[in-house]
């Protein structure tokens, strides 16, 4: 009712957590590659710009855009069709310099790996867990400020603590070590 009275289309997201037939060679591929970085590059992990989406609700579930970079950071993007067009990787190649990692691009994203993204296996979760402590009441109004209202959303980015970012890159790092010792598959 809500989204019709508003003119907003509704979706079911598709959620593909399980690895189709060559995933897992493509995720140990880079993890093997990721993983030299980081030995030949130290802090490399730590200068990679992660993206992804993610969307506030009032019932704590499921996708908002964003982006920053600063030189000799690696922006990375997952598979998402949109993320693929060739005006965006074009783009992407001039802004980064190549340094970007995604489909297709200079360094493969691998596909279905939500589990290897910092935004994904550690922010998104912990940011519902601050914006959802007190529980929402499922009306139109509040779902309204929610939606439109960003701020308890920033509010809740502002609430990390430098050493809680540092700790999710170094997760990353351990991630990336333990997928290549399980050769790729999943290991959540």
């Amino acid at each position: 009712k809500i989204f019709k009275q508003n003119r907003i289309l509704s979706f079911k997201p598709k959620f593909r957590q399980t690895l189709e037939e060559g995933d897992e060679a493509k995720r140990l591929d880079f993890c093997l590659e990721m993983g030299n970085r980081v030995l030949n590059s130290v802090g490399f992990h730590k200068r990679i710009l992660f993206s992804d989406e993610s969307t506030f609700s009032t019932n704590g579930v499921v996708s908002s855009q964003h982006f920053r970079y600063r030189t000799r950071m690696f922006f990375q993007q997952d598979g998402c069709p949109a993320h693929h067009a060739v005006t965006v990787r074009n783009w992407l190649n001039s802004e980064f310099n190549e340094h970007w990692i995604g489909r297709d691009g200079p360094i493969l994203w691998p596909p279905r790996s939500p589990d290897l993204i910092i935004l994904d296996f550690y922010l998104w979760g912990h940011l519902k867990q601050i914006v959802y402590r007190e529980p929402l009441e499922n009306d139109e109004e509040q779902l309204k400020t929610l939606v439109f209202n960003a701020n308890l959303i920033q509010n809740a980015v502002k609430s990390l603590s430098i050493e809680e970012i540092r700790n999710s890159f170094n997760e990353f790092r351990a991630r990336i070590e333990i997928c290549a010792e399980k050769g790729g598959s999943l290991f959540e």
